[in-house]
């Protein structure tokens, strides 16, 4: 038995839980609640998969990272990773114009935006991850992944809420925008969430007049400030009950953050955060199809 055990955040716990199901169909859940998760697994996903405890003969997985198998290693060349890894801004810089000049173009560090260097433990040497890269993952794992994506299945009540919403208000022209301020982290905040903001306006104000914006964010300050400065009808956004900043502490608060998650995934344009599991989790449930601009 393989028991999914991760108590990080939801993008976190849903990646750690697909992952789980590579090794094991019959894959269980330990949905741990503390102050990353006040909901319970049962008021989100109606999954038979659930357990209080964890039974002594069970292997665990805890881990945000998609897992890469020995199988999977052909596929995917070594040092791909770019999120996460340390190199340094300038020679990065100079690798895109190289590139560029050279007539070979390169999305190498498309999504790399600032310098980061991830944890050892979590880290695999010759960077076979495919974590916060997005469209630069080869399809045989998109192929894999996806439909594991797909077997997560969501409460009626949930859904139901997901897809009326969606139904009256998104089409083709509506881009999805993923705003982690990261308010819970004072060093990230300042660190990536303040440089983002001028290339956030460089990617909206880049955008044809007739594109709207799905704005989800873990700010209530953010939809105001984008909605003044570009106007009450391009921005959207999914009408909560709760206050983004407290869905920390409530199950209805996290029921309205799987609710922003799923209507960002209906969207085939998206702006994310860098370093942001949500608006990944949110392109994985959408078919791993959608493009992407990270800021």
């Amino acid at each position: 038995m393989i028991v999914s055990t991760e108590t990080a955040g939801l993008g976190n716990r849903i990646k750690s839980w697909v992952s789980a199901m590579r090794l094991d169909p019959d894959v269980r859940v330990h949905w741990q609640m503390n102050e990353n998760m006040p909901a319970p697994f049962s008021q989100l996903f109606t999954n038979n998969c659930n357990l209080d405890s964890i039974p002594k003969y069970a292997n665990t997985h805890k881990s945000w990272r998609f897992l890469i198998l020995p199988e999977d290693e052909s596929h995917l060349p070594h040092g791909f990773s770019t999120v996460g890894s340390a190199t340094h801004p300038i020679i990065r810089g100079a690798a895109k114009t190289w590139w560029g000049l050279m007539g070979k173009p390169s999305d190498r560090y498309r999504y790399m935006i600032f310098p980061k260097t991830h944890s050892r433990r979590s880290t695999r040497p010759d960077a076979r991850h495919i974590d916060l890269e997005y469209e630069r993952i080869p399809q045989y794992f998109r192929d894999i992944y996806a439909p594991l994506f797909k077997k997560i299945k969501v409460q009626p009540n949930i859904m139901e809420r997901v897809n009326n919403w969606s139904h009256k208000n998104l089409d083709e022209n509506v881009i999805g925008v993923q705003v982690r301020t990261w308010r819970d982290d004072l060093r990230r905040h300042k660190k990536y969430y303040k440089p983002a903001v001028k290339r956030l306006s460089h990617l909206m104000e880049n955008t044809k007049n007739k594109d709207r914006f799905l704005i989800v964010s873990d700010s209530d300050d953010v939809i105001p400030s984008l909605a003044s400065r570009y106007g009450n009808k391009r921005i959207l956004h999914f009408p909560r009950s709760t206050p983004r900043f407290e869905s920390y502490q409530s199950y209805d608060g996290t029921a309205e953050d799987l609710i922003d998650m799923l209507i960002l995934s209906k969207t085939h344009r998206l702006f994310s955060s860098y370093l942001s599991t949500f608006s990944e989790a949110a392109w994985w449930f959408g078919g791993a199809q959608a493009r992407v601009w990270v800021f």
